[in-house]
């Protein structure tokens, strides 16, 4: 075997090898996967798998409560978290013993989906605390936990891959990664690639199960099939109003002039939907909650991560993730002020 096709069959199985060990280090004895063939080993690890893979979380979402005054962790995950548990179910594995935890942080023993700044799948066996992610710092490839947990399914021979499957995952990977065509925002209301918000993991693979391309238009026949009638009519309320609020903020002087290009300046959730209404007319967002958090997204550029931490030195706060995304949304009071990350952004 020659050295590049050695390194590609290593690649290729890094997420099932680094999986199995968390199997494995559940198995009280090895007599459990004792076996004559080797079908019958695999069968049973496979088996052992669907029994000690038990306790799971899932990055919830971080909103601003109004009457709070605060982000709150809502008990609820993206569409990203919401296809990996998906596809575990698919596998045959339980899910229902989980807890969900602030984007970035991790449970202790469980298995992280979308969450511990970890890349691929990951175990650490002095703690039992296995991973699912993609958020690690420096990390720019351009996937999602719920194609690392279909790749690792399908290797553990937990999962047949089909067609649908991974038209299905592509789109997940697309719109996690923001790699999704601006204008669409626009006619949001009557496909799949808008609606998206409104989808479990049941009807979107129903739904690519009979489609090719996630924007293609649905007829009211369809959106009334895959559950999606009152969706699509709250979705185009929403492309209207957050239309309206955008030409708004730009009179008011809240699209501001950056390195990156036009930026929103979107204080407490001002512009409700965020970079979907920003990326039609304009190159990035700043969404920013005072004290608590933001999070800047730029459209098509990358930042200069250089850049902008000379520019603050010790006050910089936040992570890099995937090139185009600078976030912060730590458990210790946010110091930087949005003036400063406009600042670092000129």
């Amino acid at each position: 075997m020659n050295e590049n096709k050695q390194n590609f069959e290593e690649q290729k199985y890094q997420y099932s090898r680094e999986a199995a060990k968390i199997t494995l280090d559940k198995v009280s004895s090895w007599e459990e996967l004792n076996a004559a063939t080797l079908k019958e080993a695999d069968e049973k690890f496979k088996e052992a798998t669907k029994k000690y893979w038990k306790e799971f979380a899932v990055s919830g979402v971080l909103q601003f409560d109004q009457k709070e005054g605060k982000q709150v962790l809502r008990p609820f995950t993206d569409l990203d978290g919401k296809v990996a548990l998906g596809l575990l179910r698919m596998a045959g594995i339980d899910t229902t013993n989980l807890k969900y935890v602030k984007p970035g942080e991790y449970l202790e023993g469980a298995i992280n989906l979308d969450t511990g700044d970890k890349f691929g799948a990951v175990y650490e066996e002095p703690t039992y605390t296995a991973y699912f992610d993609h958020h690690a710092p420096g990390a720019k490839e351009v996937t999602s936990t719920a194609e690392i947990v279909y790749k690792t399914m399908a290797d553990l021979g937990l999962l047949e891959k089909s067609p649908a499957l991974d038209r299905l995952v592509q789109f997940v990977t697309a719109i996690d990664n923001r790699r999704i065509p601006p204008e669409e925002f626009l006619r949001s209301w009557k496909t799949i690639l808008g609606l998206q918000r409104s989808l479990d993991f049941d009807i979107l693979y129903a739904y690519f199960q009979e489609h090719e391309s996630p924007t293609e238009e649905l007829t009211l026949e369809e959106l009334e099939k895959y559950g999606l009638g009152k969706a699509a009519l709250e979705q185009k309320k929403i492309v209207e109003e957050s239309m309206e609020t955008l030409e708004r903020m730009e009179k008011e002087g809240k699209v501001i002039d950056t390195f990156y290009g036009k930026v929103v300046v979107n204080v407490n959730n001002e512009l409700r939907v965020g970079s979907s209404a920003a990326y039609v007319k304009y190159d990035g967002i700043i969404n920013f909650t005072p004290q608590k958090s933001f999070a800047v997204t730029l459209k098509d550029r990358d930042f200069d991560e250089e850049r902008i931490k000379n520019k603050l030195g010790n006050k910089f706060q936040g992570k890099f993730i995937r090139g185009r995304i600078w976030i912060y949304n730590d458990k210790d009071p946010l110091v930087l002020s949005l003036e400063e990350i406009i600042e670092a952004l000129s």
